[in-house]
């Protein structure tokens, strides 16, 4: 919404739009911290739009824009304020606490719970008065923290400590249906080739720029990577500008086109529209076909080149795959089969209590040297039982994101009986599988009375 105001603001300049694109783009701040690049970005498309060639008739009024321009900044500025009630607003730099090395000027360490700094503070920046309020400034410093202490990242079967530049161009590339693909493809083939798909630069500027911005930005935070949802910001602007293949439609298709004469330019133009037309229509008939087939669990989606979800944890792990959505599908499995569970290793933030679900924890596969003394060594590793495994648990459970447990990994080696949706693994291990597993892992046998 505030882009598309601001972009109505550019094409007629007017106090009453800029009054709506102002308080579209405070709104838009209130809602995620991405949105915190509009303020750099909307200057450079403002410059842009007016100052490049061709000029418009417009720009003559620069003052009146320039005003226009200064008050969406800060009735923005004071909308943001307004949702956080005015508190800490207008601060001294000076006087806050910051965290993170961007903005404390050192590395406050994990066990310094109470350390904080402020490199401002002895400048003369540090007098200035911050039109913020305090916890939308901390809030950001917070999350810059996250980043700069690096995280433990999973990407197509590897692990590393921090992340890829790259990890949102591969996550789209496995998780956006590729009917959507198509699409761009398509969308990028009539803009370039056909200039009656094109509206201009200006106006492909304002949906491109927002999206290619969120990209950058996100894909700069290299220091861990978790969640494709960060990049999920980008998706409306790509999809409006795909939308201009929808006018095809109305461009080409009537009986008419039928009687005109073979090599007439117009029917040349009319065939090659109908084609747009219809590669546009099985392009998206291909993208929901393909997202239908996976509901209910969505969240889980992966597409065709990926391997669909089944072989989407050899891709991404973590909230792209497993939020702990599939427990009630467990708790429906275990109910169809009149059975109850030996063990449950489970990625979630519920009880599984939740969904009438009881269960021990599964046995893991510690390090000989980590074991407790009083912990008996027969109960370290495969055992028999009927047990559920979390995805993420399989290739190795990520713990407060600084360490990767591979307590669980072993699963591996034995093959699921059945899955609760796409996150979930089922395995119905017996006595002589639980001892092939140890016997290659190096661990003493059980014998029958042990497998109880």
């Amino acid at each position: 919404m505030a882009c598309y105001l601001f972009w109505k603001w550019l094409k007629r300049p007017d106090w009453s739009i800029a009054f709506l694109t102002g308080l579209g783009l405070g709104l838009a701040e209130l809602t995620k911290f991405t949105w915190t690049v509009l303020f750099a970005l909307w200057p450079a498309i403002w410059f842009i739009w007016w100052h490049l060639p061709p000029r418009v008739e417009d720009a003559r009024h620069g003052w009146r824009q320039i005003a226009q321009f200064v008050l969406i900044l800060l009735l923005a500025i004071h909308i943001i304020n307004a949702g956080y009630g005015f508190e800490g607003s207008f601060k001294r730099l000076g006087d806050y606490r910051f965290v993170s090395r961007t903005l404390a000027g050192r590395t406050i360490s994990q066990d310094e719970l109470a350390g904080t700094d402020n490199r401002f503070r002895e400048t003369w920046l540090g007098s200035v008065r911050v039109p913020l309020p305090s916890n939308y400034l901390l809030g950001i410093d917070l999350q810059k923290l996250e980043f700069e202490r690096k995280k433990w990242s999973y990407l197509a079967g590897q692990w590393r400590f921090g992340g890829w530049w790259y990890y949102y161009l591969y996550a789209i590339a496995v998780k956006v249906p590729l009917g959507v693909w198509a699409l761009g493809l398509l969308t990028l083939v009539v803009a370039v080739g056909m200039r009656h798909y094109s509206p201009g630069w200006r106006d492909e500027l304002l949906p491109l720029a927002p999206a290619l911005a969120v990209l950058i930005v996100v894909s700069s935070q290299t220091g861990f990577n978790h969640h494709v949802r960060y990049i999920l910001p980008a998706f409306p602007f790509a999809f409006i500008s795909m939308s201009r293949v929808g006018r095809a439609f109305s461009r080409c298709w009537g009986f008419q086109c039928l009687h005109l004469r073979e090599g007439d330019a117009i029917a040349r133009s009319v065939r090659v529209n109908q084609a747009v037309a219809v590669a546009a229509a099985v392009a998206l008939a291909w993208s929901v076909t393909s997202s239908l087939s996976v509901y209910p669990h969505s969240l889980s989606y992966f597409n065709e080149l990926a391997g669909g979800p089944k072989n989407g944890h050899s891709h991404l792990l973590d909230s792209n795959i497993d939020w702990g959505q599939d427990l009630f599908y467990l708790e429906r499995w275990l109910d169809l089969h009149g059975t109850g569970l030996t063990g449950l290793e489970y990625f979630g933030t519920y009880p599984p209590e939740v969904a009438g679900i009881r269960a021990c924890p599964v046995p893991r596969l510690r390090d000989r040297q980590s074991l407790r003394p009083t912990l008996s060594a027969r109960f370290d590793g495969p055992r028999p039982g009927l047990y559920a495994v979390s995805v993420n648990s399989l290739h190795g459970h990520v713990i407060g994101g600084w360490s990767v447990s591979s307590d669980y990994t072993y699963f591996q080696r034995f093959k699921p009986v059945a899955m609760a949706g796409y996150s979930i693994y089922i395995y119905d291990i017996t006595l002589e599988e639980a001892n092939r597993v140890r016997r290659e892992l190096g661990l003493p046998e059980l014998a029958a009375k042990d497998g109880k």
